[in-house]
């Protein structure tokens, strides 16, 4: 190999961990992101999970929601901060696919099924639509569902460039 090839090869490694770099603080911001729509969500999140504790923590059986939102985008925070200094990022990144397609999902499942028609003591509400025509309806009528799904699939897209290149 010439030295040209070397210089070529060294630049070329260096863009690459740029890149890396670049990625790892996007998914940093992207699963922040994403814990804190979760947390502030206005109907499902911290203060509403406080508020059935408060009156009446038997509707959490009703709707889970709440709990798993603080739960779930605690866990997240937690992994970005645990992630930073860690030796080996993967578990993390796994950790947080896992957790962004249980978002997905989720939403997916429950607006699919009737507001979560699937649940003991819930009958199904679709609206009078499909299944299909409404989740469609709640994401474009919800600009905080859409944000969070928007930044639960960027999240995804992240965390497996980010696996794949480590």
């Amino acid at each position: 190999m010439s030295t040209d090839d070397s210089a070529a090869a060294a630049s070329l490694d260096g863009a690459s961990a740029v890149t890396t770099r670049r990625l790892r603080y996007l998914g940093a911001t992207l699963a922040t992101l994403v814990a804190l729509l979760h947390l502030l969500d206005p109907s499902h999140g911290l203060l509403e999970l406080f508020d059935l504790l408060y009156t009446n923590p038997g509707l959490l059986v009703f709707d889970p929601r709440p709990a798993a939102f603080v739960v779930s985008a605690t866990a997240l925070l937690v992994g970005v901060s645990l992630s930073r200094n860690a030796p080996n990022r993967r578990p993390y990144y796994l950790a947080g696919i896992a957790l962004a397609l249980t978002y997905v999902v989720g939403y997916l499942a429950w607006h699919l099924t009737g507001h979560g028609g699937f649940l003991p003591g819930r009958e199904p509400l679709l609206h009078g639509l499909s299944p299909v025509a409404n989740v469609v309806r709640h994401l474009t009528s919800d600009p905080w569902a859409a944000a969070s799904m928007a930044s639960e699939l960027a999240l995804i897209g992240v965390l497996v460039a980010l696996l794949r290149r480590e």
